[in-house]
């Protein structure tokens, strides 16, 4: 705002009045009372300004309301403006600062359409798409923070399940080698246990034998004496020889428990220097700056070209792939086939030409679709066990598992995420890194069969239920839906590089195409071309091909 305080006329304080101003001229750059806008208008080089309210002129911001007219180095008014150095000029900043320059323009022409300028409009614009833009970035980093508070809590649970493993493998380990060291302690003390007894026995009879032995000499005959120490010398003999047995058999042996804890037990204090790693990665990012310009663009072209598009496609047989079963296809990196036979519950690569190259059994059963990674790792969908694996296609073994939240049908990559339907739910997002995953795009109406793909800064899918095909920006807001009786029961689904849309109509055994607005459909195959129900398309955008995955075979293959 311009300013709060009070707004004197500045006609009334040349003359030492003081004056409240009830009105403002930006050209005199003064206040005006009720009286001096009499005088101001009736004056003849006065009266075309433009005077407004001094409730207004508080309205305007004090950057713009403090901008004066006059030439703060010359003290003249700025009558003309110099495109050249983009300034505004009295007459004398012409004659010391531009009297060089060329094309030097009447600051009246100048500013009597600024309001109304296109540069006026075009700022406006820009402010609302910088906002906007704004609105999506925070959006974007709002879910990746989210994705990050998700991935923690899942790194977690996951070392503290570790921890819990490790506790209870070390725990089941103590309490087998406590249950040895009782044993053996229980193996040993009966043995001494009934020595000890032996010798309390023996310990016994040698106190009689001493009781006998001064009785004797106290008491007894000198015959009794005789015959007595006789018969005590026998059996002080027998305690001799049993004491002298303990050494020759042992028993008096030293006997030690020993146990020696396991090295590789031991070395875990010394080795194992850290629980595991912890690692920060970037990938493109998923928000797109978008200006309205860039719209205004979008749809120029999509008024001029889809429907002349979409009829000028052709779908041209180049080959046919003798192949029956088949329910997912894609194209690799290095523009190999990748089929997966569903029947036969197995991932084949193909050469251009048809030629087999692999065959990869596939362990767990009902696959039915794949997507390529990078040059040698693919994910395969597993449906009805409710997971994706990442396979290694050159050594035929599987990196990892990853578990989904419900039945995943179609699966699609894209700089390091996989996308797939969640039924029930929407778009659901995987990072290949650590598998953890979140809702890309909410649809509670997404059924079973339904496919995703992405193409330039769009997420197409199909619901397989609804016979709708939606568009999306990355960021999950919707941009079209298209639903016709052209299209019954939609799954596979791929884009070309125009951004036109194919796709598998199950229930109508045929192909159609959509222009890129969604607005246009036409119907490329049916079932006199070869169409008995699809599942699955593929389009390589480098090449112009495209792959049908009849389920009923055969597979077509061809140039659109």
């Amino acid at each position: 705002m311009a300013s709060s305080s009070t707004v004197s006329c500045g006609v009334c304080n040349s003359q030492h009045t003081t004056t409240n101003a009830d009105y403002w001229c930006p050209e005199c750059d003064e206040g005006l009372c009720f009286q001096c806008l009499k005088y101001h208008n009736a004056s003849k080089a006065l009266r075309n300004h433009d005077v407004i309210s001094v409730d207004n002129y508080k309205q305007l911001p004090p950057s713009i309301a403090n901008i004066s007219p006059y030439c703060s180095q010359h003290d003249r008014k700025f009558k003309n403006y110099c495109p050249q150095h983009e300034s505004l000029c009295c007459p004398l900043c012409i004659q010391s600062n531009h009297a060089n320059c060329v094309g030097i323009l009447s600051l009246e022409n100048v500013i009597q359409t600024a309001k109304t300028s296109v540069l006026f409009e075009s700022l406006d614009q820009n402010l609302k798409d910088i906002k906007m833009n704004i609105y999506r970035v925070v959006k974007d980093r709002k879910q990746n923070l989210v994705q990050i508070q998700n991935q923690r809590q899942k790194f977690h649970d996951e070392i503290k399940q570790v921890r819990n493993r490790i506790n209870e493998h070390l725990d089941s380990l103590e309490q087998r080698i406590l249950q040895d060291l009782y044993a053996a302690e229980e193996k040993v003390k009966p043995q001494i246990e009934d020595l000890l007894g032996k010798l309390a026995e023996h310990t016994e009879t040698l106190d009689l034998l001493q009781t006998n032995m001064s009785a004797i000499k106290e008491y007894a005959s000198d015959l009794q004496a005789f015959l007595g120490s006789k018969m005590i010398e026998t059996e002080i003999k027998k305690h001799e020889i049993f004491m002298h047995s303990l050494f020759e058999d042992g028993s008096l042996q030293k006997i030690d428990l020993n146990c020696k804890i396991g090295d590789n037990l031991s070395d875990v204090l010394s080795t194992v220097t850290s629980f595991g790693s912890i690692s920060v990665a970037s990938s493109s990012p998923l928000v797109v700056l978008q200006t309205e310009k860039d719209k205004q663009a979008q749809n120029r072209t999509f008024h001029r070209a889809p429907l002349i598009a979409i009829n000028d496609i052709k779908m041209t047989s180049k080959r046919k792939f003798e192949f029956s079963g088949v329910t997912g296809c894609s194209f690799s990196s290095t523009e190999d086939i990748i089929l997966v036979d569903y029947d036969k519950k197995r991932l084949l690569i193909l050469k251009e030409d048809g030629t087999l190259k692999n065959d990869i059994p596939l362990l767990n059963p009902n696959p039915l679709d794949v997507t390529c990674i990078d040059d040698k790792t693919v994910a395969v969908s597993f449906p009805y066990s409710n997971q994706i694996q990442i396979i290694n296609i050159l050594t035929k073994t599987i990196g990892s598992r990853i578990k989904t939240t419900s039945n995943c049908y179609d699966i699609c990559y894209r700089d390091g995420y996989l996308l797939y339907c969640n039924t029930g739910t929407g778009i659901q997002k995987v990072n290949v890194s650590d598998n953890c995953s979140s809702t890309l795009i909410k649809d509670e109406t997404l059924s079973n069969w339904s496919f995703v793909t992405t193409s330039k800064d769009k997420i197409f899918y199909t619901n397989n239920l609804h016979h709708t095909v939606t568009c999306c920006s990355l960021t999950g807001e919707k941009l079209w839906e298209y639903k016709d009786q052209s299209v019954r029961s939609p799954r596979g689904i791929s884009v070309d590089k125009d951004s036109n849309v194919y796709i598998a109509s199950a229930s109508n055994n045929s192909i159609i195409v959509l222009s890129s607005d969604g607005k246009e459909a036409r119907k490329l195959l049916g079932s006199d071309d070869g169409i008995n129900q699809s599942y699955a398309l593929a389009f390589d955008v480098k090449k112009e091909k495209l792959i049908v995955a009849n389920y009923h075979g055969p597979i077509l293959y061809g140039l659109c």
